[in-house]
């Protein structure tokens, strides 16, 4: 068993990028690319990996049952890393939530620099791991009322913002109401008054950008979540 942190220390963007370089082939099968925002992308093949470098960007399963089912990825991850061949679900949609630059690395070769210079797989386990709490995180959103989603997705996007004071978190700048909405699976006008009902009762300060949610812990219980999302430090 691996210790806590330890797998995303060894799957650090600065290691990946270091594994990548040790090839004089590199600059031939990994390319750096400026992504506006807005920008959407269809992943359907295994033939390329992206890691983000910086800027944040929204990936959602396609398919009849792959609606509303997304998850955040924040600089220095990987927002598609293939596993194997015949993964399922095979196709998904990526969509560039701010201006982004990203890694579009080949399979192949990032294949071969990952069996030459990642033996125990530790970049692919971290990425596991972090896709297994997304799933996990996507299952108990099925569960909820509408109402419990739009807390819900608030949450999911504390973790993309910063904590300002205890029990504070600051959401990210691209985070609106329609985004919001989506996330959440409700229209706007539903998502803005669920908004309103937090503002008076003093736990979401919304007036101007960024968004702060003044307590997490009570957002949390909302949705009968209090340790299922990663720590609030």
């Amino acid at each position: 068993m691996y210790r806590d942190g330890e797998l995303a220390t060894f799957a650090s963007f600065s290691n990946i990028m270091k594994l990548l370089k040790k090839d004089p082939q590199f600059n031939q099968y990994c390319t750096q690319h400026r992504i506006p925002k807005g920008t959407v992308q269809v992943v359907d093949n295994r033939k390329n990996a992206y890691l983000l470098e910086n800027g944040y960007l929204s990936y959602t399963y396609t398919g009849k049952v792959g609606a509303g089912y997304f998850f955040i990825t924040w600089p220095g991850s990987f927002a598609v890393l293939p596993i194997s061949e015949n993964q399922v679900p095979m196709i998904g949609e990526m969509r560039a939530l701010t201006d982004l630059i990203w890694w579009k690395i080949d399979m192949n070769y990032l294949r071969k620099m990952l069996f030459m210079e990642d033996p125990r797989n530790h970049i692919m386990l971290s990425f596991a791991l972090q896709t297994r709490y997304y799933l996990y995180l996507i299952v108990k959103k099925y569960h909820l009322s509408s109402v419990e989603r739009v807390y819900f997705s608030l949450l999911l996007c504390t973790e993309s913002g910063i904590q300002i004071k205890n029990n504070q978190a600051e959401l990210p700048l691209f985070l609106n109401y329609g985004l919001l909405a989506e996330f959440s699976e409700t229209s706007q006008s539903y998502t803005t008054r669920v908004l309103a009902d937090l503002r008076e009762k003093g736990v979401l300060q919304s007036s101007k950008k960024p968004w702060v949610i003044t307590d997490v812990a009570y957002l949390r219980k909302l949705v009968n979540m209090d340790d299922d999302f990663r720590p609030f430090m």
